[in-house]
């Protein structure tokens, strides 16, 4: 007799796709392990250079530092900087979170952009830009705390 096909475990057509755009995401090996990042695109299936799942990510590498309210403006502004990495990383090497970020939107990012040393800069820089001004408005508290480890 042949095993049933009604039981409730989940099949590769009914599994749910954990690796979305805009999910916060814990980058897990390499030069930027423990950072938090953003989805910015996904590739399940993989492309004839890299035949896997991937995604592009957006991610912080070095976290703005702790401030108070006795500093001042220029100590604050210094303090509040945020450098950011853009990287295409093998799903393996990523841990997703509950956590999304919607707000922060990369719109015409692409992964044949990062190959370009002058297209990458900016891209490097309008990201730094775009996570300074959500830190700032104080959006996403989490994503923008060092992780403790």
């Amino acid at each position: 007799m042949l095993p049933s096909n009604n039981n409730n475990k989940p099949t590769a057509s009914k599994m749910r796709k954990i690796m979305k755009q805009n999910k916060i995401v814990i980058v897990l090996s390499g030069r930027y392990a423990g950072r938090k990042a953003i989805i910015v695109k996904t590739v399940d299936d993989g492309t004839p250079d890299k035949p896997f799942g991937h995604a592009l990510v957006a991610g912080i590498d070095r976290y703005p530092r702790k401030v108070t309210k006795s500093m001042g403006k220029t100590k604050l502004k210094k303090k509040s900087k945020i450098k950011p990495f853009l990287k295409v990383l093998n799903y393996n090497h990523l841990m997703p979170t509950r956590y999304t970020a919607s707000e922060i939107g990369f719109d015409k990012l692409s992964a044949k952009d990062l190959k370009d040393p002058i297209k990458r800069k900016t891209h490097r820089f309008q990201t730094r830009v775009k996570f300074e001004s959500s830190y700032k408005e104080g959006k996403n508290k989490w994503f923008f705390q060092k992780l403790r480890f």
